[in-house]
C-alpha cells in the first residue's frame, strides 16, 4: 500500500486557519498600530495645543493692531487737535466745552463697539487737566482718582507719560474701581497713545475678561494664559486659579515648558509680543489614559468577535462545498439539490452551459462588423483587445491612413425647428461610409463621440483617388453648412497598425487647428507656431474689473479684441474653445465671489453652454454678450439690492468719478473707518476701492476718447484727473495702451 507524504486537509480546517492567520496578522498590525498612535497622539495634543495658542496669539496681536489704528485716528481727530488747541490757549473762564461733544459722540460710539471690547475711551488734555471720555467730560483729579481709580495709574503716572518718548504703549494690566462709591473692581489694560512732546494724549482701557471669553473661550477652558511685553514684563494674565508666581523661565529657543503640575506652551509673535498658556499636565495624562483604555478594549472587542465569525463562517462555507461535490461525484451532473438558493442556482446553470455556449458563437458570428469597429476603436484609443479580426488586420501588416471629421453643429435660426445633434451625426456617418467605400472598399467609417466621427482606410490610395474622395467629403458636408460646419483632417501615411494611435492623435490635433471659416476645411498638413491665446495681463485685469463693475459693454468690447486678434494670427477652433472655456470658468467665479444663489445664477449656465458649442466668429460675439450681459445685471443687482452701503458707495462712485474722490471721504460720510470700509467693500465686492474707481474712470476715458473730440487732457480732467501725467500711467496700467494710442487704434478699426 503506497504512503501519502501530504495528507489532505479539509476544507472546514483549511478555511478555519485561514482566518485565524488573517486575525493574527492584523492583530500584530493593531498592536503595532496602537504604540504608534500612543506615541503620535501625544505628540499631537502639544501640536494642538501649540497651534490653539498661536491662533489666539493672532486673535489678539490683530485685536492690540485695531486698538493702535482706533487710538491714532483719535489722536489725529480734528477735532481733538482743535479743542486742544483751544485749551492750550484759554483760561479757566473761557473754556468752551460744548465744542467737544463731537469728540464725545466719536469716544461713545468707538467705545460701543463690541467687538473692541473698550470699556471706555479717554483724551487726557495736560492744559487745564481736562479728559473727555464716552459719559462726557471731566477733570483729570477726577477721572484717574475717582472715576477710573487705579493703584497702578494714578494721576501722577498719567502727566510723567506724557513726557514718555513712546508712542503706542501697552500698559500692565490692573484692577480698576470704574463705580466711585462702590467697592467692585475691573481688570482693565491700558492702552496709550501720544506724539512726543504732545500735550495730550489718548487712552483705551480694554476688558481683559471679555477678551478672554472672546479668544480663549468661557473660562478660558481651564486654562492658564500670560502675555508679555518685549521685556518680559506680564502685561496681563487670566485662568482659573492662576498661577500667583506668575509663567515659568524657558530655555532658550525651546517652545515648552513644565512647571508646578502644568505644562506652558510659549508663542513670540511679530508684534514683539510673548504669549505663553498652561494646561494642567494632569489633563494631558488623562487623554493618554483615555486613548488606552478605549484602544484596549476595542482590540479585545474586535479580536473576539473576529474569532466567533471566523468560526461559524467556516462551517457555512464548508456545508455547501459538501453538497456540491458530492452531487458531481453522484455521476448525474447535479446531485440533489442544494438547500442553499445560491449553490442551487449554480446547480441549475452547470447544465445551460453548453447550450449557453452554442447560442453565444452564433451570436458573435452575427455581430462581426461591430466588433471589428470596436476593436478599431479600442486600438486608437490604446485600449487591449485579443479580437480575432484586428489580429487579422495586424497579419495583413497594410498601409493605412485616418480620417477624423470634426462636427460643429450651428444652431437654429429663428422660427426653425433644430434638428438633432445625434440624428445629423448618424447622417453622416451611414453617408460616409457608403460614399468612402466606393473609393476604398477596405475603409470603415464609425463614431468616436457624438460630435466625431473617423474613417480608417486600408491599403495604399493614389493620390488623385484620395483628392476625389476628398471632393465628394467636402460637397457632402457643403451641402448642410448651414446646420452643420465640418473639419476634415487626414493623417499621414503610417505602415503598421501598431501606430494607429499615433496616427489617430495627429489627425486630432491637425482637426484641432481649423479656423472659424463658414466652410468646410480639409486639412492635410500640421500646422507649426500656434500657441495658446490667453488674455495678457493688463487685458485680465481690465476684464475682471468691468465684470465687478457690472459694466458688460467695456467687457464685450475687451474680449471683441482678443477674438479678433485670435481671427487675424489664425487662431484653431480649440484655442477658442479653451478661451471660451476660461471666460465661462471666470464668469462662474464671479458668481461665488459675490455670493450670487445657486438658484439666482442658474440662468447663466445655459449662456456658458452655449458660448461653449459656438461656430463662428459672429457666434462668439453674441455668445460672449448674453453671457455678459446676464453676469453683469445679476452682478449690479446683488450690489444694488443686498447692500445698502456697497450701494452707496457704487452711487457715489458713478456720481463723482470726475472729482477728486477718496475712499477717506467716504469713510467720513458714512461714519466708519477707512480701514474698515476699504475692508467691507473688499470683502463685500471681491475688488478694492481704487479697483472699482479706475475701472469706472477708464471704462468713461474710453468713451470720451473714441465718441468725442475732447484733448487726452480734457478727458483726464473729466475723469478725476488733474494731472496728465497720472492719467497716462494709470490709462496704460489698464489697457496696456496710452490714451492717444487707444484713440488712433479706435480710429483705424472704425476705419477699416
Amino acid at each position: 500500500m503506497p504512503f501519502n507524504k501530504t495528507r489532505p486537509t479539509s476544507l472546514f480546517l483549511t478555511t478555519l486557519i485561514s482566518f485565524l492567520v488573517i486575525i493574527g496578522l492584523f492583530a500584530a498590525f493593531d498592536l503595532a498600530a496602537f504604540a504608534y498612535f500612543k506615541t503620535k497622539y501625544h505628540g499631537e495634543i502639544i501640536a494642538h495645543n501649540q497651534s490653539m495658542l498661536k491662533n489666539t496669539a493672532e486673535k489678539y496681536s490683530t485685536h492690540f493692531s485695531r486698538i493702535n489704528t482706533l487710538l491714532f485716528n483719535t489722536y489725529n481727530d480734528p477735532g481733538v487737535i482743535a479743542f486742544n488747541r483751544h485749551l492750550q490757549g484759554a483760561t479757566d473762564e473761557e473754556l468752551r466745552y460744548l465744542e467737544a461733544k463731537s469728540i464725545v459722540t466719536r469716544l461713545r460710539s468707538d467705545t460701543s463697539n463690541p467687538h473692541l471690547f473698550l470699556d471706555n475711551l479717554v483724551v487726557y488734555f495736560l492744559p487745564h487737566g481736562v479728559t473727555l471720555d464716552k459719559d462726557g467730560s471731566s477733570g483729570a483729579e477726577d477721572q484717574y482718582n475717582r472715576l477710573y481709580k487705579s493703584a497702578a495709574y494714578p494721576l501722577p503716572f498719567w502727566e510723567n507719560r506724557l513726557k514718555s518718548a513712546d508712542a503706542f504703549s501697552l500698559l500692565p494690566a490692573a484692577d480698576f474701581k470704574t463705580v466711585w462709591n462702590s467697592p467692585a473692581e475691573k481688570k482693565l489694560l491700558p492702552v496709550s497713545f501720544h506724539l512726543s512732546g504732545s500735550s495730550y494724549l489718548v487712552t483705551a482701557y480694554l476688558d481683559v475678561d471679555k477678551t478672554q471669553r472672546d479668544f480663549l473661550g468661557e473660562g478660558g477652558n481651564g486654562r492658564l494664559f500670560y502675555v508679555l511685553n518685549g521685556d518680559g514684563s506680564v502685561l496681563f494674565g487670566t485662568g482659573e486659579g492662576g498661577d500667583p508666581a506668575g509663567p515659568p523661565v524657558f530655555e532658550e529657543k525651546s517652545g515648552t515648558a513644565a512647571a508646578g503640575g502644568m505644562v506652558y506652551f510659549r508663542y513670540t509673535g511679530d508684534d514683539g509680543l510673548t504669549y505663553i498658556t498652561g494646561v494642567p499636565n494632569a489633563s494631558v495624562a488623562s487623554q493618554l489614559r483615555k486613548l488606552n483604555w478605549t484602544l484596549l478594549a476595542i482590540f479585545v472587542l474586535s479580536l473576539g468577535i473576529a474569532l466567533a465569525v471566523s468560526l461559524l463562517s467556516s462551517r457555512r462555507i464548508n456545508r455547501p462545498v459538501k453538497q456540491l461535490v458530492s452531487a458531481f461525484m453522484s455521476g448525474s451532473g447535479s446531485g440533489e439539490p442544494s438547500a442553499i438558493r445560491e449553490f442551487a442556482f449554480i446547480q441549475e446553470k452547470i447544465a445551460d452551459l453548453f447550450k449557453e455556449k452554442a447560442e453565444i458563437r452564433s451570436e458573435l458570428r452575427s455581430r462581426q462588423s461591430l466588433l471589428t469597429k470596436y476593436s478599431y476603436i479600442n486600438k486608437l484609443r490604446s485600449i487591449h483587445t485579443d479580437i480575432h479580426e484586428w489580429q487579422d488586420f495586424i497579419a495583413s501588416d497594410q498601409s493605412f491612413q485616418i480620417i477624423v471629421y470634426e462636427l460643429r453643429f450651428r444652431q437654429a435660426k429663428p422660427g426653425e425647428e433644430p434638428v438633432p445633434h445625434e440624428r445629423l451625426a448618424s447622417y453622416y456617418r451611414e453617408h460616409l461610409d457608403v460614399l468612402l467605400r466606393e473609393h476604398s472598399p477596405g475603409s470603415h467609417t464609425f463614431q468616436m463621440e457624438k460630435n466625431q466621427i473617423l474613417t480608417v482606410i486600408s491599403g495604399a490610395v493614389a493620390a488623385d483617388t484620395l483628392q476625389a474622395m476628398l471632393g465628394d467629403i467636402r460637397h457632402l458636408f457643403d451641402s448642410d453648412k448651414e446646420q452643420c460646419l465640418a473639419a476634415v483632417a487626414v493623417s499621414s501615411r503610417f505602415e503598421h497598425a501598431s501606430q494607429f494611435n499615433d496616427a489617430y492623435r495627429q489627425a486630432l490635433e491637425r482637426a484641432g487647428q481649423a479656423t472659424l471659416a463658414e466652410e468646410t476645411q480639409l486639412l492635410l498638413e500640421t500646422r507649426s507656431g500656434l500657441q495658446a491665446c490667453a488674455l495678457s495681463p493688463a487685458r485680465e485685469q481690465e476684464l475682471n474689473a468691468c465684470l465687478q463693475a457690472g459694466d458688460d459693454k467695456g467687457a464685450l468690447e475687451l474680449i471683441g479684441r482678443q477674438l479678433a486678434d485670435m481671427r487675424e494670427s489664425g487662431a484653431g477652433v480649440v484655442q477658442f474653445r479653451q478661451l471660451a472655456e476660461s471666460m465661462a470658468g471666470k464668469v462662474w467665479k464671479l458668481m461665488d465671489i459675490h455670493k450670487i444663489a445657486q438658484d439666482a445664477a442658474w440662468p447663466v449656465k445655459p449662456l456658458m453652454r452655449r458660448l461653449r458649442e459656438c461656430c463662428t466668429f459672429e457666434d462668439y460675439i453674441e455668445g460672449y454678450r448674453e453671457l455678459f450681459f446676464s453676469a453683469a445685471a445679476l452682478i449690479y443687482e446683488k450690489k444694488d439690492t443686498e447692500d445698502p452701503v456697497i450701494r452707496f458707495v457704487m452711487d457715489a462712485l458713478r456720481d463723482g468719478y470726475g472729482e477728486e474722490l477718496s475712499l477717506e471721504n467716504l469713510a467720513d460720510r458714512l461714519q466708519m473707518s477707512s480701514a474698515y470700509l476699504s475692508v467691507y467693500i473688499k470683502e463685500k465686492t471681491g475688488a478694492n476701492f481704487s479697483d472699482h474707481l479706475n475701472a469706472l474712470r477708464v471704462s468713461k476715458a474710453q468713451e470720451l476718447l473714441t465718441g468725442t473730440q475732447l484733448n487726452i487732457v480734457e478727458v483726464g480732467l473729466r475723469i478725476g484727473y488733474r494731472n496728465i501725467t497720472s492719467f497716462n500711467r494709470m490709462f496704460k496700467k489698464w489697457t496696456g495702451q496710452t490714451p492717444g494710442e487707444y484713440r488712433r487704434a479706435a480710429k483705424l478699426t472704425a476705419e477699416e
